[in-house]
């Protein structure tokens, strides 16, 4: 998912830090640290390890990812490879199949708070619902307006196979849900009522949301 764009509302007061909208409610979730966050994101590592982002109408994108059965070093080198290129493209969030990897393997990074989910699951959202703008490294130069729950959790498991669960709230449930929907194929332009009326181009003066 893409950063937050500035026709929606950023100013002065959205420049202030905040309290983390995503967080591990349950178990041990395999967690973006310090250390993992400044390997990733240097610049040499982008460099060296980010990909390109596949694009809306690659058939990688609009079909259910699998469950992975890789090792730890594997997974770890496929997380390191997936964050990297979204830091490259400016991103919140990326799913594996984003960078042509058939796996249900997830990042979400709001906030700072970076969590890597193997096997996704939605498995609660809030009744009440948001309706807000929201973009994606796959779906480049464009941005839809669409509802979202305002409050979701996810479980899934980290690479021991333990099952954590994580929730969040605004921003955070929408990129938790933004990228559960990569996995299974599904494209936030899908959910759209229509691409004519809801569907509208990037602004050149405005930051890419992701």
């Amino acid at each position: 998912m893409e950063q937050e764009i500035e026709h929606e509302g950023e100013g002065d007061e959205a420049e202030a830090p905040h309290e983390p909208r995503v967080r591990v409610s349950k178990g041990s979730a395999w967690l973006i640290d310090p250390g993992r966050r400044a390997k990733w994101s240097s610049e040499e590592f982008v460099a060296a390890s980010a990909v390109d982002i596949r694009q809306v109408g690659d058939p990688v994108l609009h079909r259910p990812a699998k469950k992975p059965s890789l090792s730890k070093s594997e997974l770890e080198a496929l997380a390191a490879r997936m964050f990297a290129s979204m830091v490259a493209a400016r991103g919140i969030g990326i799913a594996a199949p984003q960078i042509g990897v058939p796996l249900r393997v997830i990042i979400v990074d709001v906030d700072g708070a970076g969590i890597v989910a193997i096997d996704p699951r939605i498995e609660w959202t809030s009744v009440e619902v948001e309706e807000t703008s929201e973009g994606c490294l796959s779906v480049r130069g464009l941005y839809g307006m669409l509802e979202r729950p305002i409050r979701a959790r996810i479980v899934a498991v980290n690479p021991a196979g333990k099952r954590f669960a994580f929730e969040g709230e605004g921003l955070g449930a929408q990129c938790m849900l933004h990228e559960a929907d990569h996995v299974e194929g599904v494209l936030y332009v899908d959910r759209l009522r229509s691409r004519e009326k809801d569907l509208f181009p990037v602004e050149p003066d405005e930051v890419p949301a992701s």
